[in-house]
């Protein structure tokens, strides 16, 4: 036995009806106060944490797809579709819009065979990125 659980033990009935000191409620109070803001640090924390990881898992399968060719003109005709939904019967819009998005041939089919896929949605990323500002720009003269 330690000399702490001794002392508690010899002097157990001065303990039991002793009373804290007065200063002991704001002591408690002030600690409590201080461990709530500490709580509330490691919440906003790990609130934190978690919004970037969420974050994260949502921006890698961009990252991935961004290297894909295939998705990025499958993108680029997802974000033509849109636009022409909005366009609907506005004539010289409708009209702006083909002559900017009309391909005999997409890119995407005409790129060399022997270029990485890297490289690939890399020019199509870049070609298809202008298209779309043009596709915006006539999206924005109708709304």
């Amino acid at each position: 036995m330690n000399k702490l659980e001794e002392y508690i033990r010899d002097n157990a009935a001065q303990l039991d009806t002793a009373l804290p000191p007065e200063s002991a409620e704001e002591l408690f109070l002030m600690r409590w106060e201080a461990g709530q803001k500490t709580r509330k640090r490691r919440v906003f924390f790990y609130s934190l944490s978690i919004a970037a990881a969420v974050a994260m898992l949502l921006v890698l399968p961009w990252k991935i797809l961004n290297n894909n060719p295939n998705a990025v003109y499958s993108r680029y005709l997802a974000a033509v579709a849109d636009a022409w939904e909005v366009v609907g019967a506005n004539e010289d819009a409708a009209q702006m819009l083909s002559s900017l998005t009309y391909e005999a041939v997409p890119l995407a089919d005409q790129l060399p065979e022997d270029l990485s896929p890297k490289a690939q949605a890399e020019i199509l990323n870049a070609y298809y990125g202008e298209l779309l500002e043009g596709v915006n720009k006539v999206v924005k003269t109708i709304k």
